[in-house]
């Protein structure tokens, strides 16, 4: 690939300087977002040379952190790549930015560099011979021409090009291994995406395949690439040399003579079957002992591509408060030791500050989430939380992984105990495999009936790859349970969100019947579904079709509650698909009347922006007078909320439409990731009203250029809340979690509320920067948030919390 470098427009901070040696990577800066290299060198000087190209798309600074960590995860180098100047929107940059750094390379293995950033493009050069690109491949340089090879998936497989601008208009080429052209992609509009099957018969697959381009301004999606390089020599099979231990840096409080455990995830190399070499390095002081486990390895039943690493810590009785000790966890793969990972553990003397109110908001740095900061490790697993009617704690079982969950997670006589489900279900229907999505993505809501059985629904994966969704209810705390399929593709229930009062919970069912062309949206029927118990036993009548026209529902993040009963009516909100021109979602509300079994007709709400759009999915709950409470959702833009004008009553009308949050600069809220157009930026509502008839709100919200978090990327997205008490308006947006990288974030929140008025905010981290390839799984590092002064102040939930909480409501 031939091209030419311009003169550096700005100068980063140095940390070696040297001449580059002879080039034996060269990639240059068309790479557009961020990404990691991967980096096979040999033993000796390792000099690298950054590249940057700013494209200038948003205001705000474009600025490219780039980290280069060694075999073991340990970072041996960094440099920050500044703005080229022009800080607000404007034409590409015409110079490339470069920084050159050596390293020496003492360790064999897999040497990774990361690129983070926003909108713009990165290369780099180095002596070194083999390396491999592992981002997307999307490509902002129309000048540049160049080949892009990748070893083919087995199997059937779809390549999707398209070009990114229109002069990326043009034709490339697709060649198998032995150079032959299995097709020829003509890309004709600006995102508009050509497909081409590749059948499992087609083509050569005994060495990598090539995409000739002649200008690189096109995005190519090739599902199972992981790896692509311009250079055939360089490839080499950087799965196979990946080995993971998450978290990297992890943190526990002991008292002297006290012991605890920590849970280690490995993630080894790709179809590596062989065994692992584990040592741990004890701190240099005495006082701390690490062990582990017989075997050091363990598989889980949940998943083949992890196994856990146990490892238990004790403290002599003789340690001092505020004495830390540093150890770590070192496995390399026995049958491939380029192939390693390390984990740092440490061990502070003295009491937790978990047990303290926090310092909001809670500023994430890389490898440094809340295990580290504050040593947040709780008996219970971490998830979004639900309480019965004795305000006891009602959890889904979940691991890091998406999809695992093996039944519910109770507070009982002070411990925490699990109630598994997977036999009820196996036995009820036999070709059952693992829940689907069951641990978070789909929603672990609970339910609670008024003879205090307990409901969920949860989405099953059964023989031959069929997928069902199931109501799950247990009439004795998890003891035994009853199983039913019910329709749809998505299904929630209503759970307890302050002042509703479902008994019996009604359940919302997504079922598809046709696509859209929008990204982001469906065709669905809107069912309602209204078990029932006869003579103890779980009864599934015929769903009520409240909408042939729903776009859908959204509940991994945000899980706005959609149904609220009282006194014998549920309120059902929803969004529909309507024209392109529209300003947004279409968001309306009905009532179905329990003592009719009439639907009414359906109330418009407001348009959530921007249109056919799944994001924007509304909430609704009622206050202690029977007042409905409805707010739109929205996808990067501003929530609007209606209150009903009667109690318990959607025909009387509503008040006006309200936003929940403007812009103001003075505020520093809401600048959004397109810095001063005036739009708050919201997405994935949370809703719950507390015992002081107070709203309170959980989303996503992104900001740029108002605080001081994050000055190196363009924009970042934080988890806010914000907070409407009894008649007055919204307060101002408040920062709850800063993300350890910019750009991109979600959070899988899920806000919830005891019966005593308490907040309860479970929530994760994922990225879509590079930073995230150190975290495989979906649902690292969650955590619990809780609040008893209505949103003030925050603190990390232990089990003490929810002990303070049953006899708090015990005592009323």
């Amino acid at each position: 690939m031939m091209w030419s470098r311009g003169i550096p427009a700005v100068t980063a901070m140095v940390v070696i300087l040297c001449a580059l040696p002879s080039v034996a990577m060269d990639l240059p800066p068309v790479v557009r977002g961020s990404g990691t290299v991967l980096l096979m060198p040999e033993q000796g000087p390792l000099t690298m040379t950054f590249y940057k190209r700013d494209l200038n798309i948003y205001d705000g600074p474009d600025a490219m952190p780039i980290s280069v960590r060694e075999p073991l995860g340990a970072e041996v180098a960094s440099v920050i790549l500044p703005d080229d100047g022009q800080t607000g929107k404007g034409p590409y940059a015409t110079e490339v930015q470069e920084e050159t750094v050596t390293v020496q390379v003492t360790r064999p293995g897999l040497y990774r560099v990361v690129f983070s950033g926003g909108d713009l493009m990165f290369g780099m050069s180095a002596n070194c011979e083999r390396y491999v690109v592992e981002s997307g491949l999307t490509f902002n340089a129309p000048d540049t021409a160049g080949k892009i090879y990748f070893q083919p998936p087995e199997g059937e497989f779809v390549v999707a090009a398209a070009p990114l601008h229109r002069p990326g208009i043009q034709t490339i080429t697709l060649h198998d291994a032995g150079g032959s052209v299995l097709n020829a992609f003509e890309l004709v509009r600006p995102v508009e995406d050509v497909e081409f099957l590749v059948t499992e018969e087609l083509g050569s697959r005994d060495g990598l395949w090539h995409f000739d381009i002649g200008k690189l301004d096109v995005t190519v999606t090739l599902r199972g690439v992981r790896y692509w390089t311009v250079d055939p020599a360089s490839y080499f099979d950087a799965a196979g040399s990946h080995l993971i231990l998450a978290p990297r840096n992890t943190a526990r409080y002991l008292s002297p003579g006290g012991g605890t455990g920590f849970r280690i995830v490995l993630y080894p190399p790709e179809d590596y079957t062989g065994g692992f070499a584990v040592r741990i390095a004890q701190p240099e002081q005495e006082g701390v002992r690490f062990e582990l486990a017989d075997p050091a390895v363990q598989p889980v039943d949940y998943a083949t591509d992890r196994m856990i690493v146990p490892v238990t810590v004790t403290a002599d009785a003789r340690c001092r408060a505020g004495a830390v000790f540093d150890g770590a966890l070192e496995v390399q793969a026995s049958d491939n030791p380029p192939a390693a990972a390390a984990a740092r553990l440490q061990v502070r003397i003295g009491p937790s500050p978990v047990s303290r109110p926090l310092d909001m908001p809670i500023v994430l740095e890389p490898h440094r989430h809340e295990d580290w900061q504050f040593g947040y490790a709780p008996e219970y697993e971490p998830n979004e939380v639900y309480f019965d009617l004795d305000n006891s704690p009602w959890l889904r079982h979940r691991t890091e992984h998406r999809h695992w969950s093996a039944g519910a997670l109770l507070l009982e006589d002070g411990g925490w105990v699990l109630r598994p489900f997977t036999e009820a279900i196996r036995e009820r229907f036999p070709g059952y495999q693992r829940p689907s999505s069951g641990s978070g993505f789909n929603g672990c809501r609970w339910a609670f009936d008024d003879d205090g059985g307990a409901w969920t629904v949860m989405r099953l994966l059964g023989t031959a790859s069929e997928f069902s969704n199931a109501i799950l209810y247990t009439p004795d705390r998890g003891r035994t349970w009853q199983t039913e399929l019910i329709d749809g593709e998505l299904a929630d229930l209503e759970a307890f969100t302050g002042h509703n009062h479902p008994g019996t919970p009604a359940i919302l069912a997504y079922r598809r019947t046709a696509p859209h062309p929008a990204k982001f949206c469906a065709y669905h029927d809107l069912l309602l579904y209204l078990p029932r118990l006869e003579d103890g036993k779980l009864v599934v009548p015929e769903p009520i079709v409240v909408s042939d026209n729903c776009l859908g529902g959204c509940v991994h993040s945000g899980a706005p509650p959609t149904l609220a009963t009282r006194d014998g009516r549920t309120h059902i909100v929803w969004g529909e698909v309507t024209d392109a021109e529209e300003p947004g979602v279409p968001t309306y509300i009905a009532t179905f009347d329990h003592a009719t079994g009439e639907l009414s007709e359906k109330v418009f709400i407001a348009h959530a922006p921007p249109v056919n759009d799944v994001h924007n999915v509304p909430a609704v709950v009622l206050d202690s007078e029977g007042f409905l409470h409805v707010i739109t959702g929205a996808h990067g833009d501003v929530f609007f909320y209606r209150r009903s004008l009667r109690p318990n009553d959607i025909a009387g009308g509503f008040t006006e439409t309200v936003r929940v949050l403007d812009w103001t600069e003075e505020e520093g809220i809401g600048r959004g990731s397109w810095a001063g157009d005036g739009i708050a930026r919201q997405t994935y509502i949370g809703l719950v009203c507390d015992e002081h008839d107070a709203l309170h709100i959980a989303y996503r919200q992104s900001r740029s250029g108002v605080d001081s978090y994050l000055p190196d990327f363009a924009y970042y997205t934080a988890l806010s809340c914000q907070s409407k008490p009894k008649g007055e308006p919204w307060g101002p947006a408040r920062l709850l979690v800063v993300p350890p990288v910019g750009g991109y974030s979600i959070y899988y929140h899920k806000l919830t509320v005891d019966r005593t008025g308490r907040l309860y905010l479970s929530y994760s981290y994922w990225t879509n920067e590079a930073y995230q390839k150190d975290f495989p799984g979906l649902y690292h590092n969650r955590a619990v948030l809780t609040s008893t002064d209505g949103g003030e102040s925050w603190k990390l939930a232990e089990t003490a919390d929810f002990i303070e909480g049953m006899e708090q409501y015990r005592g009323r």
